[in-house]
């Protein structure tokens, strides 16, 4: 199983397992399928294609000419077939990707796919990245992602319906700024997005040692708790 380390914002580094080559080629297949699709349900419906202005005819040409660039800038890094096969393109530095990365991974993708896919096949093998040629010039690779990672399956946190009075559970909570519950928030949005826990469990264990909290409760529940501590001694609702 190859694996990549990522630093992420919170300077905790993380192990993701490297999107294997038949994932990669069995979510290109997929999303192959839905754009061919789409243009074999273009041709039945409109027989008369070709005699139509030219502008009408690229509107209708380009959603699957713009598919992957789109779906990875408005479904988080991921095509539909990369979410079917749990895949997700994300940035080497921890970073969240953005529309430049997106866009320099699209743009390359005709040179990655030439001569039927054998360059990017070729990259992919001989990096130890998982890096296409678009990863490579973007920053970027593909990694395998599984919700609910390890033993957080019984540690999911449901925030309880508000509540008329709260009561902070950790007052020591004061002592923290505005950057340190910031990074605790984004550790949960990190998860949020991913399902890796060990940020999660590191963010905790800091927590707990910084602030001298010795408690049971699970790393995400404690986290979530904290912040929200933090927001209500804040005067925030």
């Amino acid at each position: 199983m190859q694996k990549v380390e990522i630093q992420t914002t919170q300077n905790v580094l993380i192990d993701y397992e490297v999107a294997g080559l038949g994932d990669r080629i069995g979510a290109y297949l997929l999303d192959s399928l839905l754009t061919g699709a789409y243009y074999i349900v273009l041709i039945l419906f409109n027989s008369e294609v070709y005699s139509m202005p030219t502008w009408l005819i690229i509107t209708f040409i380009l959603p699957p000419f713009l598919y992957h660039l789109l779906c990875e800038i408005f479904f988080n890094g991921q095509s539909l077939g990369k979410r079917q096969l749990h895949l997700k393109v994300v940035r080497l530095d921890g970073t969240q990707p953005g529309i430049g990365n997106y866009l320099l991974r699209w743009l390359l993708r005709p040179l990655d796919i030439w001569l039927y896919g054998s360059v990017a096949i070729l990259t992919i093998l001989i990096n130890g990245k998982g890096q296409r040629l678009g990863d490579m010039a973007a920053g970027t690779t593909v990694v395998k992602y599984r919700p609910q990672q390890h033993n957080f399956d019984q540690q999911l946190y449901t925030p309880a319906p508000e509540q008329e009075a709260y009561e902070v559970q950790f007052p020591q909570v004061s002592r923290l700024q505005e950057k340190d519950v910031a990074l605790i928030r984004e550790t949960l949005r990190t998860y949020r997005l991913t399902g890796n826990a060990q940020p999660v469990q590191l963010m905790a264990d800091k927590a707990q040692q910084l602030l001298g909290i010795e408690t049971s409760m699970p790393p995400l529940k404690l986290l979530h708790t904290l912040a929200k501590d933090f927001d209500h001694l804040a005067g925030r609702p």
